[in-house]
């Protein structure tokens, strides 16, 4: 049985979720507000494309920035996947319902291609693999930057698909008291308390804590069919079992300016009990897995060092995993199944821009990390005793020049190095069965280059191209629990990226249009896939792989947001280059060729006595098609469209009411094409993602936030 961070290894696609940048989701008046922002005074002319227009000011790539200040919706404190569906180019897989496992992955990249960060510290493991965006609470948050194409050099090189930052609010930002409910289908409910403000008269330092718990019991119906795929006589409604999940989430931040410089100091701790449930076809009742995290992310600035526009930067994370996973009855793989792994991650980086010349800036980072897995097997074995320790080491340095020529071009032309040791050899008669891990060192180039053209006012063209690499992970290597096992054979990625566009970003007669479009390519050399082998699934080096598609974004919302529009589309093309003729010219799995988002608000607000309301209502549309399942080209998925329905209602800055409907027309069943010798035959199979894990069919949630302003100081 997989767990879900092992699910969201092997798979490319679940519930698709293409997207839009909310950056132009346009802010109520002063009296009313989004659930996210807790400011007591509003801007008249704060803009809801400034987040937008920094990134894009910082980086020569195609990058979207999801504001959250200006993102309307109660929703969930939990509903980061669904914020970062948005972004062009972008799709979330899911695995189940409601606090299920949720990865992410940019321009069809496989979930590990992209980096995840927080305040620029990594969260991605190599040791203990991907990061559950899913459990990564927006509390705390001011924005969300995805980049596409080109990726900052400090992001490292594994970011083959693109990078995604998760960046802090400032403890300034958030004064006062916020308080937070929901309830929705499947027993899911929520409810947190979030505090911030200044700390000293001075006001120099102020302060953060968020607290939340969030959980469901996941018992939602969908369509068994009785082991027996091909046949629709043995049919019959089932209720999702050992679904549930429990999470509590302490997330804080400490903010000290001193001079020209700023400090800021986040811990976040996260404990998550959970049930794996298991695809349809092979069900478990007690397998368990307990989850510990906590992490601390400390940051420096010093800006204007040397002249305007220089800076100096060091970041710090420290990590710590301790997570239990249990099978007691040997529901998965040959043996019960009592395993602990604790882990350890150091993180360190000085990054350094200095000016130049008169338009030019040289930026220089590094950066040293240090992981360290221990796996304790408790239950009886055969053979080997499944115990190990695996210690990785990572250096990089990367160093960037940007030439800005006059106020139109500008070019950045980077390098990165990177140099790793993998300690992995275990003594005699640890480890897994026949352990091969050994100890080896690799260094990966990664040259980059990205330029950005303004042809008239509001219309730029964008190019980008680099070279990157990723090493495999431990649970790619390793991995032993359930269904999943690794291959220790495995090769480190590389791959090459190009992409170029053009992004519009005017005002037309109080309307503000943001509109993009891009093409991309990527060609992959020993791209780590994982293929089934009977009852097992296992990763395997794909000699070659290509990927070439396009996305595009448009979003009008006019300067009253009375009625808005966002909608994106991706075209994504793949093949295998492997010379087996059987995989040979074939698509890759699970990447929809097509997927189309369309968002849609409407609302106006007015007065009742002295309180601004505003009610609104909210419609979603998720399509995709062209999806397929095996690597022989011979499963595919028809096209399906996913529809929601949502009402809001704000009165003024203290109180948020939402109610929203998922999976409107209620998508419980659909059908796989077979292809084979006798032609196309389908068949029909439960709403479920990529690896035949059920996903609920019509759900509602609602929710309740209430803002209690702080005295100010």
């Amino acid at each position: 049985m997989l767990t879900p961070a092992q699910a969201a290894a092997i798979a490319t696609s679940a519930l698709v979720r293409p997207a839009v940048p909310t950056a132009l989701v346009a802010p109520p008046p002063a009296e009313a507000s989004s659930p996210y922002r807790t400011v007591v005074e509003a801007d008249e002319d704060d803009d809801p494309r400034e987040a937008q227009r920094e990134v894009d000011r910082r980086s020569p790539g195609f990058a979207t920035a999801i504001d959250l200040e200006h993102e309307p919706g109660a929703r969930s404190s939990d509903a980061l996947p669904e914020l970062l569906a948005r972004a062009p180019g972008t799709t979330v897989r899911s695995f189940g319902g409601l606090g299920q496992f949720a990865a992410v992955s940019l321009r069809g990249s496989s979930p590990q291609q992209v980096a995840l960060f927080l305040d620029g510290v990594p969260l991605n493991s190599s040791v203990a693999g991907l990061v559950d965006v899913g459990s990564l609470p927006l509390e705390g948050l001011h924005r969300i930057e995805v980049y596409r194409g080109y990726v900052p050099i400090a992001y490292g090189s594994a970011a083959i698909g693109g990078a995604i930052d998760l960046v802090g609010a400032p403890a300034w930002r958030r004064r006062g008291l916020s308080l937070r409910a929901g309830y929705g289908s499947f027993g899911a409910r929520e409810g947190g308390v979030s505090m911030g403000g200044p700390l000293s008269g001075s006001g120099r330092t102020a302060g953060m804590l968020s607290i939340g718990y969030a959980g469901a019991t996941g018992d939602f119906p969908f369509l068994y069919d009785g082991g027996t795929p091909a046949l629709a006589g043995d049919d019959v409604d089932r209720r999702r079992r050992n679904d549930d999940y429990d999470r509590i989430a302490v997330h804080a931040r400490l903010d000290h300016r001193r001079g020209p410089w700023r400090i800021a100091v986040q811990p976040l701790v996260q404990l998550k009990t959970q049930g794996i449930p298991g695809p349809a076809s092979a069900e478990s009742q007690q397998v368990r897995l307990g989850t510990l995290v906590a992490r601390t992310v400390v940051t420096a600035r010093r800006h204007e060092l040397l002249g305007p526009g220089g800076r100096l930067e060091w970041r710090l994370g420290l990590g710590a995993l301790h997570q239990i996973y249990r099978d007691p009855a040997g529901e998965v793989g040959l043996a019960v199944d009592d395993q602990r792994q604790v882990g350890v991650d150091l993180y360190l980086s000085p990054r350094l821009r200095l000016p130049l010349w008169h338009g030019a800036f040289l930026g220089l980072s590094a950066d040293q990390r240090v992981e360290h897995l221990d796996v304790d097997q408790r239950a009886p074995t055969v053979g080997s005793t499944g115990d190990a320790r695996r210690t990785r080491l990572w250096w990089g340095a990367a160093m960037e020049l940007e030439q800005f020529v006059g106020d139109r071009l500008r070019v950045v032309p980077a390098l990165r190095v990177d140099a790793l040791d993998s300690r992995f050899a275990v003594p005699p008669g640890a480890g897994e069965q026949d352990d091969a891990g050994r100890d080896a060192s690799t260094v990966g180039l990664g040259p980059r280059v990205g330029a950005r053209l303004r042809l008239v006012p509001g219309l730029e063209l964008r190019a980008s191209g680099g070279r990157y690499f990723r090493p495999p992970t431990l649970p790619e290597l390793f991995g032993n629990q359930g269904y999943l096992v690794g291959n220790e054979g495995l090769r480190p990625e590389r791959g090459q990226a190009v992409d170029g566009g053009l992004v519009l970003d005017r005002d037309l007669a109080g309307l503000m249009l943001y509109a993009a479009i891009a093409g991309f390519a990527t060609w992959s050399e020993d791209l780590v896939q994982w293929v089934s082998a009977g009852a097992v699934a296992r990763p395997t080096n794909v000699e070659g792989a290509r990927l070439r598609g396009m996305e595009s974004t448009l979003a009008l919302v006019p300067r009253r947001p009375w009625l808005t529009l966002h909608t994106n589309y991706t075209f994504l093309d793949t093949r295998n280059d492997s010379p087996d003729p059987t995989v040979h010219d074939q698509p890759l799995p699970g990447r929809p060729r097509h997927e189309l988002f369309v968002r849609g608000t409407a609302g106006r607000g007015f007065w009742v006595g002295r309180v601004w309301t505003e009610p609104r209502v909210l419609y979603t549309l998720e399509l995709s098609a062209g999806t397929t399942l095996d690597t022989a080209g011979r499963l595919r998925f028809p096209p399906r469209a996913v529809q929601g329905l949502g009402a809001e209602l704000h009165l003024g800055q203290r109180v948020h009411l939402g109610v929203e409907v998922r999976n409107l027309l209620d998508l419980r069943t659909t059908t796989v094409v077979l292809r084979d010798v006798d032609g196309v035959r389908p068949r029909p199979a439960g709403f479920q993602d990529f690896l035949g894990y059920p996903l609920p069919g019509r759900s509602v949630w609602g929710s309740v936030r209430v803002e209690l302003e702080g005295r100010r100081r």
